[in-house]
């Protein structure tokens, strides 16, 4: 279990990371309720950004996000691979022939667990990138734990929790459906190559070459 934890970690951090610009573009942007648009697109977006604030600035909020998805990537992907092995055992049936059904379940439990647990670092990490949409106003988040401080001090516990329900329609089934198709495409292609083609020789054939 710790080994699945780590790895899922390493990954959910790594992909954070790398996309972390992108996601604070669309929060930016969503939080934006005129009726004129803040930025005209996503590259003047990116340079109004950088001129305003700074190159970091593209990565306000980071350190929360890290925080949250390191324990939500490891819990994830961790609680996804102990069920499968569990059925795995329980069931004394090779991983490849468990059905769909049974990796969807298991991708769903592992999303709402994973999500309830680290939930309220996701609220920090959605407001600390929010905070200079109005510009002139100084942030009101410093860090993670004088968020969580402060807006337990304003609203409470319910306020650390807000939007978790809707969370828990969409979260399950957005973990459930990546895991389950990342699990059949990897069956898929390690299958041709068993019987000796190459794994992308499919795409390649779709694509005419």
């Amino acid at each position: 279990v710790q080994t699945r934890f780590l790895a899922g970690a390493g990954a959910g951090a790594t992909a954070t990371m790398v996309t972390y610009p992108i996601d604070l573009l669309r929060a930016r942007m969503a939080a934006h309720w005129s009726t004129v648009p803040r930025y005209g697109s996503y590259t003047s977006a990116v340079r109004t950004i950088v001129q305003n604030e700074g190159l970091f600035a593209l990565w306000a909020g980071l350190i929360p996000t890290l925080v949250g998805i390191v324990p939500y990537a490891g819990l994830s992907f961790a609680t996804y691979n102990t069920l499968k092995a569990h059925w795995v055992k329980k069931t004394r049936r090779s991983e490849k022939d468990m059905p769909t059904m049974v990796r969807l379940s298991a991708g769903g439990g592992a999303g709402l667990l994973a999500q309830s647990a680290t939930y309220p670092l996701d609220v920090v990490r959605r407001r600390m990138q929010t905070q200079q949409v109005q510009t002139g106003k100084q942030p009101q988040y410093t860090g993670v734990v004088q968020a969580l401080r402060s807006i337990y001090l304003d609203e409470g516990v319910a306020g650390l929790y807000k939007g978790l329900t809707m969370n828990w329609i969409k979260g399950p089934i957005a973990v459930a459906t990546s895991f389950a198709i990342n699990d059949l495409l990897k069956g898929w292609l390690k299958s041709r190559s068993a019987r000796g083609r190459p794994a992308g020789a499919g795409w390649l054939y779709y694509f005419g070459l």
